[in-house]
Formats: structure tokens, C-alpha cells, sequence
């Protein structure tokens, strides 16, 4: 940007007056308690606006304060996490949360924040300047491509160095009086206007201050980086009911410390049914008998792609003869998962499952295996 201060007051002073008229009414814009917004802020990382804005208040509700977060145990701020995808976030909040309640008051500061667990750049900006005023710019996504398309970089906004001097630029931007709401009018206008695709340069409050929109070619601002193919990893899942309640295991193989239907990789070009039956039986000492298809399912967790057929069956009753792992797979077995002891195998309730943490994979199957008729 032109190294002038005007038009860096420019875009400030657009936003400023663009901002009021066309913000969005989201729950956590309606407070200034720095709990409730780094919350809602943990929660927009990875997540869309339309599910935050139904699990921050219920979240809020179940955990009021910092206090009942840090004294929750782990597995009930995964379950009311659940649904939410990315479950480190929740790991690293529930962690803050205890050094919060140890200190006896939130940070003030940016660097008060970046000493908290899973606390970077962006979140200690936004909850600092939102919270307490502090004139710290808040660079997400949506602010780096606005900022790339005003200043006309086309560069990979992931690589440091460009990260770092998108960092500075917008800095430079940001006012000493009414931080939070610059950074939330700059996020606003990424997220609404100066979309990836088909930006509305026409209704945008920095159309004429914008060199990428000058170009005529906005969408290429800025440089889109190269991603990685995602990996496929093939799975076979089983779902059974004794005495109406749905046997789960501990996840091992998505998120740990989910409770999930057992999952069983499906290597080599083997049939996923010979796969179930192999696993089952090391499993829980039990033949899987007379299976049915139930669904094909599709699951994502960051760069994985879950590819998992679904079975339903009946159990055979245990064998009291040799080790059921051995018995089941014998020395030269691939089953990727070893035996459980009882107390690992947990039988629930549709009811009480709602209530542990669970992941997306869980309720997709549970979807389908009831559509199917159980």
C-alpha cells in the first residue's frame, strides 16, 4: 500500500461507516465479555457461522463461566463439542480455561493471550481488540483476501514471509479508537462481499481503493496455493444393538476420546464383510452373523477421506475356548484393531449417547442404520 497514511485512513474510515449498516446479528456481537467471545471465536475457526450461531449459546449454557469449564472433565467439554469437528480446539479451550481460573481473570494484553493453550495470532488479536479495545489486527482468511485484492498482491497467503507482511499491512489499517469493530467489518466484508468466487465488487465499500478489482480479474487474488491430494483410507464399521442399547467403542482411528461404532481398515483388496467378521470376533469374542448392507458412507477429518461400509447383523454367542483375538485371527492377522476389555465396550442408549462425546462419522451411521430399519 502506498506508504501515505491517507489511504490507509481511507479504508478505515469506509469501513467504518459500511460496517454499522450491513453487519450481520450475530449472538456474540451483542457482548463485550471476553469469555463469550473467545468462545464464539474458538468455535468460527474451521466452523461456519450458521453452526456456531446454534451451539455457542447452548455451549454458553452448559458452561457459563470460565470457572465451570475448568472444572469439567475432558469427556463432557468433547460432548458438548460434538458436532463441532476439530476437536484439539476443544482440548486446548478446556486446557486455557484452567489457566484463566488459576490467574482469576482473563489476559488484557495480546501477549497474555499467546501464553494460553491453542491460543495464535489471530484468536489473541480478535478477542483482545473485540474485548478490551486493544488496536491488534485480526488476519483470517476472509481479511487476507481483502487485503491481497486492495493492495493487488498475488501472493501464497500461507507461506510466512507473505503472511507476515499481510499481518503488518493490516495493522497499519487498524485505529487506535474501535479495533474490534475495524476487524470485524474487515472479516465481514471478506465474508459476504469479497467472496473467493464472484466477488460483489460493486457493493463493495473499497471498490474504488482496489487494485485487483482495477485488474478486472479479482478472483486471482490472491495466489492459490497447491493442496494436497487428500488421502482415502477405506473402512468397514459394524452397528449392533443388545437389549436396545448400540455397542461403541472407544475412536481410535478419528478422534480420540470420541465413543464410535468399531471401525476396521479394509487393506489389500479385501471384502469389507471378511474384514467385519475378522475384527468383530477379535473384538468382542462374537460371530457376526447373517450382515447386511446398510449404507456406503462418506467422512472427512482434515486431509483424510473416510471411504466406510456400513453393516448391520446379529451376534453369535461367545466362544469360552481359546483367546478370542488369536482364535479369531490366528498369528499372521492385518486387523488393525486388537482386543478391548469389557469395561472398553461401552452399550448405550440413543439418549445417552447424545450426551458422550461423539463425532459426525456416529451420526451418520445411526441416520442411515435407522432409515435402513434397524
Amino acid at each position: 500500500m502506498d506508504p501515505d497514511p491517507s489511504p490507509r485512513r481511507a479504508v478505515a474510515r469506509r469501513l467504518a461507516r459500511w460496517y454499522p449498516r450491513v453487519r450481520r446479528d450475530l449472538p456474540w456481537r451483542r457482548t463485550r465479555e471476553p469469555y463469550a467471545i473467545w468462545i464464539s471465536e474458538v468455535m468460527l475457526q474451521q466452523t461456519t457461522v450458521e453452526v456456531v450461531a446454534k451451539r455457542w449459546k447452548p455451549f454458553l449454557t452448559r458452561f457459563p463461566t470460565v470457572e465451570s469449564l475448568a472444572r469439567a472433565p475432558e469427556h463432557a467439554v468433547l460432548a458438548a463439542w460434538s458436532g463441532l469437528g476439530y476437536y484439539a480446539r476443544a482440548r486446548n479451550l478446556h486446557r486455557a480455561a484452567r489457566d484463566v481460573a488459576a490467574a482469576g481473570a482473563f489476559p488484557r494484553t495480546l501477549e497474555g493471550w499467546r501464553r494460553l493453550p491453542g491460543v495464535g495470532a489471530y484468536t489473541s488479536a480478535a478477542v483482545a481488540s473485540i474485548a478490551f479495545g486493544v488496536p491488534a489486527a485480526a488476519v483470517d482468511g476472509n481479511a487476507v483476501r481483502v487485503l491481497c485484492r486492495v493492495l493487488g498482491l498475488r501472493l501464497d497467503p500461507k507461506a510466512p514471509r507473505a503472511l507476515a507482511r499481510l499481518r503488518r499491512e493490516a495493522q497499519a489499517l487498524v485505529p487506535a479508537q474501535g479495533a474490534g469493530d475495524h476487524n470485524q467489518a474487515l472479516m465481514e466484508l471478506g465474508a459476504r462481499v469479497c467472496t473467493p468466487r464472484a466477488p460483489r465488487c460493486g457493493a463493495c465499500p473499497l471498490g474504488t481503493l482496489c487494485r485487483a478489482a482495477a485488474s478486472g480479474e479479482p478472483e486471482r487474488y490472491p495466489r492459490r496455493p497447491k493442496r494436497a491430494r487428500p488421502k482415502t483410507v477405506r473402512l468397514v464399521a459394524g452397528i449392533v444393538e443388545r437389549e436396545k442399547k448400540i455397542l461403541l467403542v472407544e475412536d481410535r482411528t478419528l478422534v480420540k476420546g470420541h465413543l464410535c461404532i468399531p471401525l476396521f481398515e479394509v487393506r489389500d483388496g479385501k471384502r469389507p464383510a471378511d474384514v467385519l467378521r475378522r475384527g468383530w470376533k477379535g473384538l468382542t469374542g462374537r460371530d457376526a452373523i447373517a450382515l447386511e448392507t446398510v449404507a456406503e458412507l462418506r467422512h472427512s477429518v482434515l486431509n483424510r477421506r473416510y471411504l466406510v461400509s456400513l453393516f448391520t447383523f446379529r451376534e453369535k454367542s461367545r466362544s469360552p475356548s481359546r483367546s478370542r483375538y488369536a482364535a479369531a485371527n490366528g498369528p499372521a492377522s492385518r486387523t488393525p484393531v486388537p482386543p478391548l476389555p469389557p469395561s472398553r465396550i461401552h452399550l448405550l442408549s440413543p439418549g445417552q449417547i447424545s450426551r458422550r462425546a461423539h463425532g459426525g462419522l456416529l451420526q451418520k451411521a445411526l441416520a442411515a442404520w435407522r432409515e435402513h430399519g434397524r
